[in-house]
């Protein structure tokens, strides 16, 4: 086949390849393109999770005519004219190629008005080329519609996730540019429904806008460097840190990107001090352009920093300054450190009988005290099964393991791992039960907008488990009751919330919704490592546990016991 010039209808398509991945990227460069032309308020309006629809409208300067013709142009651009502009750029585009990208996938509309004429004009486009032009009335700005995306590349929309899956990317980007731009306001209407609407303010309400006043009250503010390298905004106090990573924004010179170098140093910061646990955080690195390469990545995601050592050093002293200033530092804890803190170390049970059965069943029969001293009921009462597993002694080391002696060797129980086992297990066969245990308070829970949009969808899964929850007004929710599989020491609020992030976070595309759900409640309500229990709750624990369909394995997969014979004791000390 000989070598020729593909028409620009091809190069087009090609090129939306790469910039236009998904709903989420057309709403990222629109919007950009409106922050670009200096808008202070911003809306953005997505129907059927943005295939159908997305309407960008801002109070931008404005095009004429002549201007909104040439946009459509490959390559036309009012952000460099040339090379060395590259290197002090400091707008959000700058190659000319998402607006015709874009219409080249759809049928794009753009209606905008600029400062100072007399009227607004109207373009329509199919595929790439323009089929109408006409003059209309309309306020300074510009609003793009785009709609049928990828209508005419089937193949695109084969990759793409559910519906609800695209609109909760949307609502991310759009929170991505509001924590970037607290001065612009934001409104994100979706199917008709406002998500939210941000008015513009500085930094501090807008992270109470999005990721919540109470998240916001937990966090502590980042201020370090100078030029040619500073790092600012807020970071979660190491003593509320999570057990899975939720709310972590990450910008160079205010675009929001994924980088390991930076992401590793925040970590870093922190420390011994985060235990396998992670932080929320949304930290600005303001860098020369100079010093920084945006034009390495189509949706300028990724970033390539001249000096790697310079931003690593600067970022980790940042966060560990924030964090530990005025706390001493972290330099002398270690992970064996909070023994004291957490209670009795794990030499006070070994050797100690386990109960007898009467003996549990009295222990049981006292399940509900309300002692204020004790620990507390974690687990619920199960008959122990016989066999092997007959105990002998147990034991808790480093309030983490359960040693247990059985007739023909040990068990070592993650106790975090069986607790998952447990709760995940009880939970899917309580499911269309409903058996919810109704809270004495109601809780006021306030949900981030990807939140609210992953509630939505799994709300009758929620109530199939036993979860009295409902919408209150705005991202608000209360929460009137768990499932009983919670306890008493579960906190409703936290919980709602971490399970609604992941689901958002890893949509369940080999499992079904349900049994995500499941999963994720067992892993958030399960006992922690590092908390302390007492003989008669490990007894309850195990007893539990091998009641299961699969006691060795947690819900994820991983061990949660080992297993060691006699055998294998005698062979590892020497003996056989």
């Amino acid at each position: 086949m000989p070598i020729k010039v593909l028409p620009i209808d091809i190069i087009n398509k090609i090129a939306a390849g790469e910039v236009v991945e998904r709903p989420a990227s057309v709403v990222k460069e629109l919007v950009e393109n409106s922050l670009d032309a200096g808008a202070s308020a911003i809306e953005v309006e997505i129907k059927q999770g943005g295939l159908q629809l997305i309407r960008v409208s801002d109070d931008g300067s404005g095009m004429d005519p002549a201007e909104m013709r040439l946009s459509l142009e490959r390559h036309a651009t009012s952000k460099i004219t040339g090379y060395d502009d590259l290197l002090s750029i400091a707008s959000y585009g700058f190659r000319g190629e998402a607006l015709p990208s874009i219409a080249s996938v759809s049928r794009l509309t753009m209606s905008s008005r600029p400062e100072g004429g007399s009227s607004s004009w109207v373009i329509e486009c199919d595929g790439g080329g323009i089929v109408n032009q006409k003059a209309s009335a309309a306020n300074q700005g510009t609003t793009i519609t785009v709609e049928e995306l990828f209508a005419k590349v089937p193949a695109r929309r084969k990759f793409l996730k559910a519906e609800v899956t695209e609109a909760r990317k949307v609502a991310d980007e759009v929170v991505s540019q509001a924590l970037a731009n607290p001065k612009v306001s934001f409104r994100l209407v979706i199917d008709g429904k406002q998500s939210f609407d941000y008015p513009g303010g500085n930094l501090e309400q807008r992270l109470e806008d999005v990721l919540t006043a109470e998240v916001f009250r937990s966090m502590l503010p980042v201020d370090f460097g100078q030029r040619p390298l500073a790092v600012k905004g807020f970071a979660l106090s190491p003593d509320k840190l999570l057990a899975r990573r939720r709310d972590q924004y990450l910008f160079v010179n205010g675009r929001r990107i994924s980088d390991r170098l930076a992401g590793s140093a925040i970590y870093r910061g922190y420390g011994p001090s985060l235990l396998g646990r992670h932080p929320s955080y949304v930290i600005f690195l303001e860098i020369s352009p100079r010093q920084v390469d945006i034009n390495v990545h189509p949706a300028k995601r990724e970033v390539r920093f001249r000096d790697d050592g310079l931003v690593f050093n600067t970022v980790r002293s940042a966060i560990h300054r924030a964090m530990f200033q005025e706390q001493g530092g972290p330099d002398s804890l270690s992970p064996g450190s909070f023994g004291g803190f957490f209670g009795s170390s794990s030499q006070q049970y070994a050797g100690k009988e386990a109960l007898s059965l009467e003996d549990k069943k009295a222990v049981y029969q006292l399940y509900g005290s309300e002692e204020p001293q004790a620990v507390g009921d974690l687990f619920g009462v199960a008959e122990p099964r016989s066999g092997n597993l007959s105990l002998v002694s147990y034991w808790q080391a480093h309030n983490r393991y359960i040693f247990a002696g059985i007739k023909n060797g040990i068990i070592m129980v993650d106790q975090h791992a069986a607790h998952e086992r447990v709760l995940f297990e009880e939970l899917l066969k309580s499911r269309e039960k409903r058996l919810s245990q109704q809270l004495l308070f109601p809780v006021s829970v306030e949900l981030n907008p990807s939140q609210k949009i992953a509630f939505e969808q799994f709300q009758d899964i929620f109530a199939s488990f036993g979860f009295d929850i409902k919408q209150f007004s705005g991202n608000t929710v209360v929460i009137e009751g768990l499932p009983a599989a919670a306890g008493d020491r579960v906190e409703g609020g936290e919980l709602i919330r971490n399970i609604l992030s992941d689901l958002c976070q890893n949509p369940a595309a080999t499992l079904e919704p349900a049994e995500k759900l499941a999963m994720s409640f067992a892993c958030h309500a399960a006992v922690k490592a590092g908390q302390p229990l007492s003989q008669e709750e490990m007894n309850r624990l195990i007893d539990r546990l091998f009641a299961t369909s699969s006691p060795y394995l947690d819900p994820h997969g991983r061990p949660a016991v080992i297993r060691l014979t006699l055998d294998d004791l005698e062979r590892r000390f020497g003996r056989i």
